[in-house]
């Protein structure tokens, strides 16, 4: 037993839960596309950022409305969410050619680094 008093097979399976999860998840999100990888990114984030807003006790809005909520935010902060926006930046549209209207990512042969994009605080 430990300090908490928690039996040590106990913590051994909680832990061993969540490697498997941890690779369960890795292993789901590795077989999306890069597209896709940065829609669940960024709505992830956003979702998350929505919940941190959200005022304790007060109902949790319908489906629809909460989509439309984050849709409205990622839009309000383009750069930030450019899987759910479209955004690129101006530097990549002139080494591509393509308008911002024009531009798909999975389709220009120069990629934006969004590994590091959405990463913000």
């Amino acid at each position: 037993m430990n300090d908490l008093g928690i039996p040590e097979f106990l913590i051994d399976y909680l832990a061993q839960r969540d490697a498997d999860r941890q690779s369960a998840a890795a292993a789901a999100f590795e077989v999306l596309t890069d597209r896709e990888r940065r829609l669940v990114h960024d709505a992830a984030v956003m979702g998350y950022v929505q919940g941190m807003r959200h005022p304790q006790r007060e109902r949790i809005p319908k489906d629809s409305r909460i989509v439309a909520r984050v849709v409205q935010e990622c839009l309000a902060f383009p750069d930030l969410y450019p899987a759910i926006t479209g955004y690129v930046p101006e530097p990549l549209r002139a080494q591509c050619g393509l308008s911002e209207d024009e531009h798909d990512a999975d389709d220009c042969e120069i990629q934006a680094d969004t590994s590091e994009g959405g990463d913000h605080a």
